[in-house]
């Protein structure tokens, strides 16, 4: 029986390496260790579908055909390298159409499990395309304790109304950590959006932000405690170059 099981391993790890040497991905180090991934999650292994999820999402863009391209400067570019930079986009298009299959593969199978990295990933896909949609998955995996998926949802929520909804996931956001959570609650607090109007709790949940390092909670937090050096460092150390605009009254 060991036998077999190595063999399938085998076949399972060739077939893989095929598909990649397709499309010309075979002497890149990224095709070997993706092989060993696709097989290791097909055997049934959590953690290696997590990392094809997470590398296929972060690698799936949109190719592009370029008709001709200017620079600030008035430079145009002549044809031929108008032509050689849509070589290039043609070749990283075929990467990216066998990214976004074994995505979509992956993706169905972690959703298949209720995965909560497959069901937040897909949400997020989803985020700026169908809100309705990408909140049914997210709240899934944020239901199952995933932060990001959790922020998103709430994120979501608030957008659509649902002032409950907004503050269950918000307030499960900033249990689970999601540094950003904080100020979106805040926001939830001062404005009665699905609790009662807090100003103590919303500086509470900003403060909790801004000591994470979240960037508009550091300016709120700056401008509610103007004397307290921290948020100026702090500010500083960011390198914050934009303004922000007021949440908690005074």
């Amino acid at each position: 029986m060991r036998k077999i099981t190595i063999t399938a391993i085998l076949v399972s790890l060739i077939t893989v390496v095929a598909v990649y040497a397709q499309t010309g991905l075979n002497n890149t180090e990224d095709s070997v260790q993706l092989a060993k991934w696709e097989t290791l999650a097909e055997q049934g292994d959590t953690a290696a579908m997590h990392r094809l999820i997470e590398f296929y999402d972060e690698n799936s863009t949109i190719y592009v055909e370029v008709e001709d391209v200017i620079e600030p400067d008035g430079y145009e570019w002549t044809e031929e390298e108008v032509d050689s930079l849509n070589l290039a986009n043609k070749s990283n298009a075929d990467r990216t159409k066998l990214y976004s299959n074994r995505l979509n593969y992956w993706l169905d199978k972690g959703i298949a499990m209720n995965d909560p990295v497959a069901l937040a990933t897909k949400g997020m896909r989803l985020y700026y395309e169908d809100e309705a949609e990408a909140v049914s998955y997210l709240s899934k995996a944020a239901d199952a304790g995933n932060a990001q998926a959790a922020l998103f949802c709430g994120s979501a929520c608030l957008n659509q109304r649902r002032g409950n909804d907004a503050f269950k996931y918000l307030s499960l956001a900033y249990k689970l950590g999601a540094p950003s959570a904080g100020w979106h609650l805040a926001m939830c607090y001062a404005a009665g959006i699905g609790t009662s109007p807090d100003r103590e709790k919303a500086i509470e949940a900003m403060r909790h932000s801004a000591m994470m390092n979240y960037p508009e909670a550091v300016l709120e937090m700056q401008r509610i405690e103007p004397d307290n050096k921290m948020w100026q460092h702090k500010a500083d150390s960011l390198d914050i170059q934009f303004s922000d605009f007021p949440i908690i009254s005074d």
